[in-house]
């Protein structure tokens, strides 16, 4: 899964898995933002994946809160 790791000015630094990849902002098409996770489009560009990141994001979530239960 590639996710936003941070974005340094131009460049996005995201995870794929545990390996850091920097990409040039001007790749991205929409907003972005860290955390999001992103796909690469057919035509060599990303965007990112609003479903997935939702999901992510619900998954962390509910892992955090089974830590406090």
């Amino acid at each position: 899964m590639l996710t936003i790791d941070r974005i340094e000015g131009k460049i996005v630094v995201a995870d794929n898995d545990g390996e850091c990849i920097e990409l040039d902002i001007s790749l991205f098409d929409g907003n972005i933002s860290e955390g999001d996770v992103i796909v690469r489009t057919p035509d060599g560009r990303y965007r990112a994946d609003k479903t997935a990141t939702d999901k992510r994001r619900k998954e962390i979530l509910n892992l955090q809160n089974s830590l406090w239960n």
